[in-house]
């Protein structure tokens, strides 16, 4: 029985044909596209740590200038060094400066509880990477079939780019980038050769409806506005009231001068 979620990830059987997907030509195809374009984006986002988090167990990372990489297991037979849950990593909070996303989000019932992990772990100004099926493609269209035919990797639930960009942006994420690949159809020897991405991902076709996407986002750092201390806001003397000045302050009330001041009708004071 397949399900949905991570009970699917969970099932060894399931995980095990994912990966022998991306190990088939079609699979092998797309994996090789999507290093080409990661070779381009993991050298401009630095730092000391880079965690990847993939479905399959081929490292992903050999582009980037990060010297501490790491790739956690999410299956029992997984070649990482540990292995644990992408819905609860095991990393403290601001740990991370670069988290890789391989194709996560579309096998799990919650990918939005796998972002508010990565984005507790992701340090200010550290940046995601995620790489995903687009449903917006002739891929995702082929949807429908392959999931009836309970095939890899259709089973899986693909996530709009934009829908996928307004997460990131709810979690204090800005988006960099968002790069498109894999025109094609998905079948063998219909998409063509892997575009020559080393002269700059620009200089390739970009449209929005590529069976593949590649999201870049950097986590913002929350603006501090600084309180001044109590005493600054407060008036000096606040609980004085204060008194208008008189316009002749010479005046007593009863309108008489004081000594040597001549009266409020201008007549002088007679000696006594």
């Amino acid at each position: 029985m397949w399900l949905r979620g991570e009970q699917r990830l969970d099932s060894k059987v399931a995980l095990t044909n994912l990966r022998l997907w991306f190990e088939s030509p079609l699979g092998a195809h797309v994996l090789a596209a999507e290093q080409a374009i990661l070779a381009q984006v993991l050298p401009g986002c630095f730092g000391y740590d880079l965690l990847q988090l993939s479905v399959q167990n081929t490292p992903l990372y050999a582009a980037s200038p990060i010297h501490n990489k790491l790739a956690m297991g999410v299956g029992g037979g997984d070649a990482g060094a540990f292995i644990g849950k992408a819905t609860s990593l095991p990393f403290e909070t601001g740990s991370m400066d670069v988290v890789l996303l391989h194709h996560m989000l579309e096998f799990y019932d919650s990918p939005q509880q796998i972002l508010r992990e990565v984005g507790r772990i992701a340090l200010p100004s550290g940046h995601v990477v995620i790489v995903g099926f687009n449903p917006m493609s002739l891929w995702g269209l082929y949807r429908p079939v392959g999931k009836m035919r309970k095939m890899a990797p259709w089973f899986g639930s693909f996530i709009g780019p934009g829908r996928l960009m307004d997460w990131l942006t709810l979690l204090d994420f800005q988006i960099d980038r968002a790069q498109y690949m894999t025109y094609g159809l998905p079948l063998e020897g219909y998409n063509g050769a892997i575009p020559d991405y080393s002269q700059g991902l620009s200089r390739n076709a970009n449209w929005p409806f590529g069976a593949v996407y590649v999201i870049v986002a950097r986590k913002q750092v929350g603006s501090i506005t600084p309180l001044k201390p109590l005493w600054q806001r407060q008036r000096a003397f606040g609980r004085l009231s204060l008194v208008r000045p008189a316009v002749n302050q010479g005046l007593t009330q009863n309108g008489l001068s004081q000594e040597g001041v001549s009266r409020r009708d201008g007549t002088p004071d007679k000696p006594e």
